[in-house]
């Protein structure tokens, strides 16, 4: 083998090595990216509840001071 060869198969097996190491230490997030998911669905439902509910005061208002003008 010349020294060109030696150097690649030094690289490539080094390369597998540490991909094969990667993915071993590898954590399963899912229940992470689950939990966020619901957290993000409950906060979605909470926004859209508070924006209804600022309107609802702010027409309830301004049919009030509509009453209160006549």
């Amino acid at each position: 083998m010349s020294t060109l060869q030696k150097l690649r198969f030094k690289i490539a097996t080094g390369a597998t090595v540490a991909l094969a190491s990667a993915s071993s230490f590898a954590v399963d997030h899912s229940a992470a990216i689950t939990a966020a998911g619901t957290d993000g669905t409950t906060n979605t439902t909470a926004a859209a509840v508070v924006v209804i509910a600022i309107a609802s005061v702010v027409t309830g208002i301004g049919v009030v001071l509509g009453l209160i003008r006549k």
